[in-house]
């Protein structure tokens, strides 16, 4: 066979070496879908670039203004709330995390409700939703930063949670309490709660950890003995940059209402029946500990800014969010024949694995009846879910959602697959814990449109 241009393209010789090219693209094809097919028996995944937004900027208004894992991009949940809903719905995430929809919400003039169990998430999602003036608050935060070179060292009060001496050298606890005692003298609520969200980075990147990572992973060796982090310097870049978010955010935001709730998706949290006009949300993509560690990640700030009653809960969060307790067994009602058939492979190499995947669809499936009874009649539901890989097995949790979202009174409309350019979550974890064992996550995921029958 002759190109037209033998300096960009091989001259093959015969068919051999033309089917053995073909092949190359179909297997390298079928690793870039993840190794699971475009369609089964009831449902077809259709792959749509358009939905990738790569290089498109993801922290304006107050999408920056702190980190937060596997956070889905603000143009997908624009993109999802402009086509499933109008100007005055209300809208509900019921995995709010820090509030992505929510501020997208917000923006477009559609009221929200936001649900999460993480205390962490919500108190973000609750401070980049109140619009501030960015004047006023710019006022505040200057007397702040006189207000903290006034404090002593002594007598400022440091956090007593479990190991708080190994996560943070002594120096560092010091200058984060003193940070801390004078952002609680701002007597203005929402301003103080905006301050807080970065003095909790700050907290998080002085810290003894990697800040690279979602588990806590503490500092070894050389590098921890460097370790000097300037406090005041990482809150006043931080606390900058978030003002000048919230500048973007006031003159953009709409007058809607939104309201954050802490609470668990799968049980009512006093939402009336048939009151959301769209409900978008982007799921976990597993149980948090063999998955993206939410409650780790999230527990050091968490136990620095007293979102728990009792800041050694913190360590405990991973366990009560979504999968976080293994199924005693096998045996269950799940209407799902995909579900079934992942369990079935993965039980023959690790039945506890099983369980633990099976713990998951039992939890996010109460989550789809409540989002069912939630939500008006017609009316669309939109995730944004990630199909995992446990044991080498992908998961087909778009298929699974859309099997269960049927037998409970919802109809598939469609299943988009987009990439994902740069959504901060691990490209590979250690489920297990084990040093030098990692499992591929994903590099796509699915948007699965139901409709309310």
């Amino acid at each position: 066979l002759q190109p037209a241009n033998p300096t960009l393209f091989p001259i093959y010789r015969n068919e051999v070496e033309v089917r053995g090219v073909v092949v190359k693209i179909i297997r390298n094809l079928e690793t870039q879908l993840d190794q699971t097919p475009l369609k089964n028996e009831k449902y077809i995944r259709k792959i749509d670039y358009s939905w990738d937004y790569r290089g498109e900027k993801t922290k304006s208004y107050t999408h920056g203004i702190h980190s937060y894992p596997a956070m889905f991009i603000p143009q997908v949940a624009r993109r999802l709330l402009e086509t499933y809903s109008k100007e005055g719905d209300t809208v509900c995430d019921i995995f709010c995390g820090s509030g992505t929809a929510l501020v997208e919400s917000k923006l477009l003039g559609r009221h929200a409700y936001g649900i999460d169990l993480n205390p962490l998430a919500v108190f973000l999602a609750k401070a980049k939703t109140t619009p501030i003036n960015p004047k006023k608050l710019l006022k505040e935060y200057l007397v702040l930063l006189e207000r903290v070179w006034k404090i002593k060292d002594k007598g400022i009060g440091v956090p007593n949670f479990k190991n708080v001496d190994f996560w943070f050298k002594d120096s560092v606890i010091i200058k984060l309490a003193k940070l801390k005692k004078a952002i609680q003298q701002t007597k203005d609520k929402p301003m103080r709660n905006f301050l807080m969200v970065a003095f909790s980075e700050t907290a998080r990147y002085s810290s003894n950890t990697k800040t690279g990572e979602f588990k806590l992973v503490r500092i070894k060796g050389k590098k921890l003995e460097d370790h000097n982090p300037d406090v005041l310097g990482i809150f006043k870049k931080n606390a900058e940059k978030n003002i000048a978010g919230m500048a973007d955010y006031f003159k953009g935001v709409t007058n809607t209402r939104v309201h954050t709730l802490y609470g668990d998706s799968s049980k009512s949290n006093g939402i009336p029946d048939n009151s959301i006009d769209c409900i978008l949300t982007s799921p976990p993509y597993g149980d948090s500990r063999t998955t993206v560690a939410y409650g780790q990640f999230s527990r050091l700030s968490a136990q620095w800014i007293d979102v728990f009653d009792n800041p050694d809960k913190a360590s405990l969060l991973d366990n009560e969010l979504l999968g976080g307790r293994a199924s005693k067994t096998l045996s269950h009602a799940l209407p799902s024949e995909c579900l079934n058939d992942s369990l079935d492979k993965i039980a023959k190499q690790d039945e506890n694995r099983a369980r633990d995947v099976l713990s998951f669809y039992i939890g996010l499936n109460e989550c789809l009846k409540q989002a069912h009874r939630m939500l008006r009649q017609k009316k669309y539901f939109c995730l944004v879910v990630g199909n995992r890989l446990v044991k080498q097995i992908r998961i087909p949790t778009d298929f699974i959602i859309a099997e269960l979202a049927e037998r409970i009174g919802f109809t598939c409309e469609d299943i988009l697959v987009r990439n994902i350019p740069g959504k901060r979550m691990p490209i590979k974890n250690s489920p297990t814990n084990i040093v030098g064992a990692l499992e591929e996550t994903m590099n796509k995921e699915s948007i699965v449109i139901l409709r309310k029958s």
